[in-house]
């Protein structure tokens, strides 16, 4: 993603913070009890949502930066303050999001990565075959992630901002990597084994798998209707 003309993104180099015309976007949203998403912003964009909404915000698919240093995953001053605003950060389960060897390992997060693959495959003249070799050189060199980086990322906002905080946000269908035992929905079930055997207790995980979102989704109507009353 790329910024636009009224915010920045996580995508771009830039930094850019909201103009006036999103502000008054984000005061519009508060009015009509519109979750406000500072997934893919850039960190400017970020800090000056927080200061404009007058209502909780949240991240739907963003993890720890501290655990997997790359643009779209979240610093701990930030998911404090996501928590402070009484919102939710949803952990994305993309294997580059919950694992720094991943990310590292990866073309999409790595530029090295994918300069190494175009060297390596340089010699090959015919476009599908080059392709084809660097698919192979890829996947070579790519680590995926596991459901142990995952559970490390919920224990991670946890630590630093309470188990009301933490949620997920898996973008099944929107990333090209999982980690091992967590495939699809259907293994749901692993994770709640994992946090189980951690000490989370049955509330706490279903704080995780759900409630923390209703929680800031009535947080967010809540806001709306006092801003309508006054």
């Amino acid at each position: 993603t790329k910024d636009l003309s009224w915010a920045g993104s996580s995508g771009d180099t830039s930094n850019k913070g909201l103009n006036d015309f999103c502000r008054k976007v984000i005061a519009e949203m508060n009015r009509l009890g519109m979750m406000v998403d500072i997934a893919h912003v850039s960190d400017k964009t970020f800090w000056d949502v927080l200061e404009t909404s007058k209502a909780p915000v949240f991240s739907s698919h963003s993890s720890c930066r501290t655990l997997s240093s790359i643009a779209r995953n979240m610093s701990d001053d930030m998911i404090r303050s996501v928590a402070k605003s009484g919102g939710v950060v949803q952990i994305n389960l993309g294997c580059e999001f919950v694992s720094q060897r991943s990310a590292d390992s990866s073309a999409w997060s790595n530029p090295a990565v994918a300069e190494a693959a175009r060297q390596a495959t340089a010699s090959i003249t015919d476009p599908a075959e080059r392709q084809a070799a660097i698919d192979k050189f890829l996947a070579s060199k790519y680590q995926q992630a596991t459901i142990d980086d995952v559970v490390a990322h919920i224990d991670h906002i946890r630590a630093i901002a309470g188990v009301d905080y933490v949620g997920l946000g898996s973008d099944f269908d929107g990333v090209t990597c999982v980690p091992s035992g967590l495939d699809d929905v259907s293994k749901w079930p692993n994770l709640t084994r994992k946090l189980l055997e951690k000490g989370y207790t049955p509330a706490e995980i279903r704080k995780v798998y759900g409630l923390n979102l209703l929680r800031f989704m009535k947080a967010v109507e809540k806001a709306a209707t006092l801003a309508s009353s006054r």
